[in-house]
Order: C-alpha cells, then sequence, then structure tokens
C-alpha cells in the first residue's frame, strides 16, 4: 500500500514560470479503502477462479489452495510476497520517475497491519501510477495468469491473494484516473492517495 507515512518536507513545485502550484488533496480514508476493498477483493476470486475451475475442473484448485496453506508454504510466500510488494512499488517510483532510492521510505503500520513504501518527492502523475500498478500486475496478475494457462494450483492462489493485496491500490488508481499523466503528484503521509499540484491560473 502506498502513502502510509510522514512526508519529509519538499519544496514546492512552480510552473514554468516561478509560480507555486496549488496542492489538491485527491485521497481517501484507510477506513473507507478498506470498505471499498471488500468488494474489490471479490473480483479476483471470479476473474481468476472461475476461468481455473472451468479449465481444470474445482478438484485442482482445492489441491493448490490445501498445498499453499502448509505453513511453510504460505508463510514464507506472504511474507516475501508483502516485502516485494512495497519494494516494486518503490523500484517502479524509481524506475519511471527517476527518483533516487534515498527518497523512498519503508515501513511498517501497526495500528493497519500493512507494510508501506513511500516516496517523500513529487512525480508526474504517470510514473506515480506505474508504480502503484507494478505489484499488482507482477505478484498477482502474471502468476494468476500463468496458473490458469498451466493448472498450476498453488500459482493461481498466490496470484489471487496478491491481487486482493492490491485493492488497495487499484483503489488509489481509480481514484486518480482523471489526473493527467504530466501533472505533479506527491505520495500523501496517511491518506490512500496523493496530491495533486494544479496550475495556479489567476482568476
Amino acid at each position: 500500500m502506498t502513502g502510509l507515512t510522514d512526508n519529509a518536507s519538499v519544496d514546492v513545485p512552480r510552473d514554468d514560470q516561478g509560480n507555486p502550484l496549488i496542492r489538491r488533496d485527491v485521497t481517501l480514508s484507510l477506513a473507507r479503502v478498506n470498505l471499498m476493498g471488500l468488494p474489490a477483493a471479490l473480483a479476483p476470486l471470479a476473474l481468476v477462479g472461475v476461468p481455473f475451475i472451468l479449465l481444470w475442473g474445482p478438484s485442482q484448485l482445492l489441491e493448490g489452495l490445501r498445498l499453499f496453506l502448509r505453513p511453510a508454504s504460505a508463510v514464507p510466500a506472504v511474507l516475501l510476497g508483502a516485502i516485494l510488494h512495497e519494494l516494486i512499488h518503490a523500484a517502479g517510483w524509481v524506475l519511471f520517475a527517476r527518483k533516487p532510492w534515498r527518497s523512498m521510505r519503508f515501513g511498517f503500520k501497526w495500528k493497519t497491519l500493512t507494510p508501506y513504501a513511500h516516496c517523500r518527492e513529487p512525480m508526474p502523475a504517470a510514473a506515480y501510477r506505474w508504480g502503484a500498478a507494478l505489484p499488482g500486475a507482477l505478484l498477482g496478475f502474471l502468476p494468476a495468469v500463468a496458473g490458469v494457462i498451466t493448472g498450476d494450483g498453488w500459482s493461481t492462489v498466490f496470484g489471487i491473494l496478491f491481487l486482493v493485496a492490491a485493492a488497495g491500490d487499484g483503489i488509489v488508481l481509480w481514484v486518480i484516473r482523471s489526473v493527467p499523466g504530466r501533472t505533479l503528484v506527491e505520495d500523501h503521509a496517511e491518506r490512500a492517495g496523493c496530491y495533486v499540484y494544479d496550475q495556479n491560473r489567476p482568476q
């Protein structure tokens, strides 16, 4: 999940004429995201589980679930996957926004039991979207599709789990869907979403 730690103070971005941009809050509370995430989390179960069952049968998927839920499998898979999820967020911002690793901050919110990755510098909205979307794509979509194609129930369950884990990121992407790609945004400190820097147009 993005945007869950304290922002370092940064200079307010300016336009080409040197005028400060207006910072607009485009976020949702974590409580609301969790509420919205419930139906959003059900979508991967249907979109991935139904094709798998149609192709390979329910017993194959249940066997994959049984294998995944073994402690020797589930514990390292979930822990490693959670760490990779946040590292992929940061790597996406480093790659697409060309931000240095020193601008990334990692941690864990005990109140919500969620790890976080946070970029302390503004970036173009397009780069922010890439960083937000990559964990769900790499840890969720790709293993799920591979599992459906090959009949591997374990990979399918893993993919579904990390598609569910990316539901909050998907909600953030929906919230900022109308923000132009070149507009600067800044990951929010405590809420899901970001600040958007708009042009300070004269009235």
